[in-house]
């Protein structure tokens, strides 16, 4: 009886993770067996999730080389895209340097002959087109004036001499009327884009303990400074008086067109 109940007395088992399996001696061999088998399929799922993850890992390599050679492809394009837009730019400048050096030279040229210097002949020639943008308007203007001077009969309005003011396509001329003094008694001062007048006469007509009770004629001295629309040759500005009548010519500055033959 004893033998038989030694031989199946339970047997106490300790698996790895510290855990007591109570049973017997005959069932021993089995739990053993039991345990190797799990631990089997322990070790092969664990070599089936690192084959998988070597996989997933080879996977996440090729696509960052992929995205890597994209990202070297889409840089090389940016930096030709970059390099085209640089030589353009520079050849933009040179040909704009290019440009202002021809402007300048002609600039040069044509301000030595009109006796100017570069600077002053490019504010003379943006004046000249905004003049001659306006030249309607400026005519306008002198047509109304005009009018109202003509209607007027009171000297502290009209301004003396009257003047008319004529242009052809080469030349400006302005014709006043001026009586009662002599050539020496007129005065007048020429600038590229306006002409004065000044005149003396008589200071006060010889009538002693008289007043006036109308009064059109010109006393003392008189200045009239007449605005031109276009910009006038000073030095080729010719005046003739005759017959109270003053006419002054003014040749118009023409620009110079150079004619180029056209080659086979």
């Amino acid at each position: 009886m004893e033998e038989k109940e030694k031989k199946l007395r339970p047997l106490h088992l300790r698996t790895d993770e510290g855990k007591i399996i109570e049973g017997t001696e005959a069932n021993k061999s089995g739990t053993k067996e039991e345990m190797s088998s799990k631990m089997e399929d322990v070790k092969k799922g664990a070599s089936e999730k690192k084959k998988d993850i070597n996989m997933k890992m080879s996977d996440v390599k090729e696509k960052m080389v992929e995205k890597k050679e994209d990202m070297s492809g889409k840089i090389q394009e940016v930096k030709e895209g970059a390099s085209e837009k640089t030589e353009k730019i520079k050849e933009n400048l040179n040909e704009a340097k290019d440009e202002a050096v021809e402007k300048k030279e002609e600039y040069e040229k044509e301000s030595e002959k009109e006796g100017m210097t570069p600077a002053e002949k490019v504010l003379n020639d943006i004046v000249t087109r905004f003049r001659q943008g306006t030249g309607q308007i400026n005519e306008a203007i002198s047509d109304y004036t005009s009018e109202q001077e003509s209607s007027k009969k009171d000297e502290k309005t009209v301004e003396k001499p009257l003047v008319d003011v004529l242009e052809t396509n080469d030349t400006v001329i302005i014709i006043a009327d001026i009586s009662g003094v002599k050539k020496d008694d007129i005065n007048i001062g020429i600038s590229k884009n306006s002409v004065e007048l000044t005149t003396m006469y008589k200071e006060d007509p010889a009538v002693e303990d008289a007043k006036f009770i109308l009064k059109e004629r010109s006393y003392g001295e008189t200045h009239r400074k007449i605005m031109l629309s276009t910009e006038i040759k000073i030095h080729e500005a010719k005046a003739k008086f005759k017959d109270c009548t003053l006419t002054i010519t003014l040749p118009k500055v023409v620009e110079d067109v150079t004619k180029i033959d056209i080659e086979d």
